[in-house]
């Protein structure tokens, strides 16, 4: 009887575990449904903006949360603010289709939210993209480099398939750093990876500069930084760190902010985990163990960067302290 009772209650005990780990935390129970939260004020009536909360907001919502959404006058009587380069990304690197959007304001007459249908946010797919591919081809990787340009140039396709309008550049490393320019020539494009020789070390910092000066020449409603490497960097002079490299992105003058994703491959080179994680700016970064693995994590990501969102809240010209914003959520109903 003594057996048969603890082993009820280590059953017990075991689902219970099984409960927190499936719906608690900050992971979405719903899978499929996602909420923003937002702080809206407008100080003049004609100059509207938008904070987003992030401690409230789902953690797989991606955008700047630093950032400040300044709107504009949208007609005789309405004001607009535009939040670009959105997307949802699950830990797993799941990307997410927006179908639908349901607005909410919390009142505090009644200290509840209340769903809104006269101030509503829309959505709509960024309509052309830029994407610098910044590519390591260090020794390090050995024989399996032939296979990560296989992924490389599989990637290159997906993302032409899946886009109308797409610019792309490459920036490959080792001990030097060489660029393909952005363009439209997906061959071109592949033909250059095809092409790529190994060489010795790791001028992984040096690369990531010269790929994000190239997306801040570039006007794309979408600019992506997507790196690949299997070590750390050994070639950056001390003024060219992550710090530096997070700045440059942060402090870029363009409307539309470049966004940073990161794959490092925990071969031979020693990945810092640390420092990509942290250079995935507005993005995410993952750590495949083998490459087979990292097939599909460039699937993956192929699919979250073609697939970026533009939310606009529309909203009339009513005079709001910034000291006392309206306290907005929005639910965001998605697919796979």
């Amino acid at each position: 009887m003594k057996i048969r009772n603890a082993f009820l209650i280590l059953k017990t005990v075991l689902l219970s575990i099984v409960l927190i780990s499936c719906g608690g935390g900050d992971v979405n129970p719903k899978g499929t449904t996602f909420d923003i939260y937002i702080d809206f004020w407008n100080t003049s009536g004609k100059s509207p903006e938008i904070r987003f909360d992030e401690l409230k907001t789902s953690r797989e919502i991606k955008i700047d949360f630093t950032k400040n959404f300044e709107g504009q006058v949208d007609g005789p009587a309405g004001t607009k603010v535009i939040i670009d380069n959105f997307r949802i990304i699950d830990e797993y690197s799941n990307n997410y289709n927006i179908e639908a959007i349901n607005a909410y304001e919390f009142k505090k007459e009644t200290n509840d939210w209340k769903k809104d249908v006269e101030f509503t946010m829309s959505f709509s797919q960024s309509e052309d993209i830029s994407v610098v591919l910044v590519l390591d081809r260090s020794e390090s990787l050995g024989t399996d480099f032939e296979t990560v340009k296989t992924y490389a140039i599989d990637f290159i396709e997906k993302i032409f398939t899946e886009r109308k309008v797409v610019k792309m550049g490459i920036v490959d490393f080792s001990d030097t750093v060489n660029q393909f320019p952005l363009s439209t020539d997906k061959e071109a494009l592949k033909n250059y990876v095809k092409s790529l020789k190994q060489g010795k070390f790791t001028a992984l910092y040096n690369a990531m500069d010269a790929g994000i000066d190239m997306l801040q020449a570039s006007k794309s409603q979408s600019r992506v930084l997507f790196t690949f490497t299997d070590g750390s960097d050994n070639m950056a002079p001390p003024a060219v760190n992550a710090d530096y490299l997070l700045g440059k992105i942060k402090s870029d003058k363009n409307s539309y902010k470049i966004t940073s994703f990161c794959i490092g491959l925990n071969g031979k080179g020693g990945v810092d985990k640390t420092v990509l994680t942290k250079l995935a700016s507005g993005g995410s970064a993952n750590f495949p163990e083998t490459v087979k693995e990292l097939k599909d994590v460039f699937t993956k990501f192929g699919r979250v960067i073609s697939n970026v969102y533009n939310l606009e809240y529309i909203r009339n010209q009513q005079i709001i302290s910034r000291s006392d914003p309206r306290k907005l959520k929005f639910e965001i109903i998605t697919s796979k």
